[in-house]
């Protein structure tokens, strides 16, 4: 009977760590998606805005001093998708699996995915209409990525 309680344990950790991670927002920080440019140039300041293709995008250069540039994306005046990339020296200094921990903290263990470029590490996390990648290359820290990407 201990044994068959011992084996048990470790499954209802699993379990436990699974249901305290919190679910993942519809939108990106405090903006949900469909957003309108202005709040979103309201709520993060200071950056350009830009067009791409058919797609309209507000860019922040080194908003902070763990981002080196964040890009909101827009369809028809309403927020899409944003892309965070880190700063290479906050990530040396960190080091990635701490980077990593703390999104599996928020969002869970997140399902990891190398079939794209082999030279990429990828762990997804996906709630109702939000989809999160944080993405990054082992020894590489300029090519680390966190994407939140409406469904």
């Amino acid at each position: 009977m201990k044994k068959i309680s011992l084996m048990f344990l470790p499954l209802l950790l699993l379990f436990a760590v699974s249901v305290w991670a919190a679910p993942v927002f519809d939108g990106y920080g405090k903006q949900p998606w469909g957003a309108s440019i202005k709040s979103v140039t309201n709520a993060y300041p200071k950056g350009k805005m830009a067009k791409l293709g058919n797609q309209d995008i507000y860019k922040q250069v080194n908003p902070s001093k763990e981002i080196k540039q964040r890009t909101f994306a827009f369809a028809e005046n309403k927020l899409v998708a944003v892309s965070v990339t880190m700063d290479p020296a906050y990530v040396s200094k960190n080091g990635i699996e701490k980077l990593l921990d703390k999104q599996k903290k928020l969002y869970g263990d997140g399902a990891i995915d190398r079939t794209g470029a082999p030279h990429m590490v990828t762990y997804r996390w996906q709630g109702q209409s939000t989809r999160i990648t944080f993405a990054y290359a082992p020894k590489r820290p300029e090519m680390t990525v966190l994407m939140y990407e409406k469904k």
